[in-house]
């Protein structure tokens, strides 16, 4: 089971607590990461932080509160505030990039790494040549009256990515004087991920990828994230995420304890609304709305959006009036056309940078203020409620 993670306070002193009860933890998020960037974009972890600080002074304009907080991170986890940026703009830095990619200084960058004592993880070399890679990046179901049993309101996804970063997540608490109670499963050292909060929002995220991406900077999505869980109503959080264009393409889904439930499809260039149809709504990694999928990149032969996005809908329809927490299990843990279906399992003959998985599954619910997390591929664990 993830740890559960408990911080209070102002932002620093929060951002202290996280990074001294995470400390391995973020090490490891790091050795993942140093090891993703060196693969897809050539570059060593210490170029990385650079790229990363430039992001400073927009964290400091639209986010302070969670600039300070990164700051108490880097100082209780022994770390530099670079490095936790980094993490937190991970997705942003390595936006316009494909799976798959093999960076021709991908050797001379983990060299790099190595000679500077920058944490890795012990498979460095490819076990097969890269030949293109479905990222994943998780199959999202969700549901509300009147789809639902005792008119609840359901969001569940699996997070699919690398099953390296398994040992590096974490359920972070957060509370805060001025914002709700919120509870969140993130990469350790990142500020946010999926959560929900004690005011009845909750999030969920799907990686898309259009031919925008990563051409200018913009609002980092994990940011964004917790600043959606730090509201208390869905028109704030519409507000957040068209203040800033994003640097690279996601799809958050956003429900409510009242019942609203859409996902927004967030590109470089615009913002999408996919609303829940009588209550419905899933959605995977290609994009639904026609505005965003005109800009959207070619899907790789290896994809696996549109049948994972295809088989939730089914299962949703087929139970659609009983969804209830059995139902949505089933969902996450379904195997319908595997190996390209919804609760992903690794291929062990593929390199760890290029092999993706389930790395969990997690289902919310709104009116329970609880998590279900299954700490596995989700047909491997049990899911363990968490209360908020």
């Amino acid at each position: 089971m993830f740890p559960l993670v408990t911080i209070a306070g102002e932002p620093f002193e929060r951002g202290q607590q996280y990074g001294a009860a995470t400390a391995a933890f973020i090490r490891h998020s790091i050795a993942s990461y140093a090891r993703l960037f060196a693969y897809r974009r050539g570059m060593d972890w210490d170029a990385v932080q650079q790229a990363a600080l430039a992001y400073e002074p927009l964290l400091h304009d639209v986010a302070p509160d969670l600039l300070a907080e990164m700051q108490g991170i880097a100082v209780s986890a022994g770390r530099t505030l670079a490095e936790i940026i980094a993490l937190n703009v991970r997705t942003e830095l390595l936006a316009g990039v494909g799976g798959g990619f093999h960076h021709p200084e991908a050797a001379a960058a983990l060299a790099r790494n190595r000679a500077t004592g920058v944490p890795q993880h012990q498979e460095q070399l490819p076990a097969t040549p890269a030949t293109g890679s479905d990222d994943g990046e998780c199959t999202t179901a969700a549901a509300s009256p009147p789809a639902t049993a005792n008119g609840r309101v359901w969001l569940a996804q699996t997070w699919d990515w690398q099953g390296d970063q398994r040992a590096a997540c974490v359920l972070l608490r957060v509370s805060g004087p001025d914002t709700p109670t919120l509870l969140t499963l993130t990469e350790a050292g990142m500020v946010a991920k999926i959560g929900l909060n004690e005011a009845g929002i909750a999030v969920g995220l799907n990686l898309l990828r259009s031919r925008a991406d990563g051409q200018q900077q913009g609002m980092p999505v994990h940011v964004l994230l917790r600043q959606m869980l730090q509201s208390t109503d869905t028109v704030t959080v519409r507000r957040l995420a068209r203040h800033i264009p994003a640097a690279g393409s996601s799809c958050i889904t956003l429900a409510s304890a009242d019942g609203e439930l859409v996902a927004l499809e967030l590109t470089p260039t615009g913002i999408a609304e996919i609303p829940a149809q009588e209550g419905l709504l899933a959605h995977a990694n290609h994009c639904l709305d026609g505005g965003t999928a005109a800009g959207e990149c070619p899907l790789e032969p290896t994809s696996t959006t549109k049948e994972r996005y295809g088989r939730a809908w089914e299962l949703l329809h087929t139970a659609a009036g009983q969804i209830d927490l059995d139902v949505l299990q089933a969902i996450l843990r379904d195997h319908d056309g595997a190996p390209r279906c919804i609760c992903r399992h690794p291929d062990p003959c593929v390199a760890a940078v290029d092999r993706n998985e389930s790395v969990c599954g997690v289902i919310i619910d709104l009116h329970g203020r609880t998590m279900h997390v299954a700490a596995n591929i989700p047909c491997q664990a049990p899911f363990v409620p968490f209360m908020l």
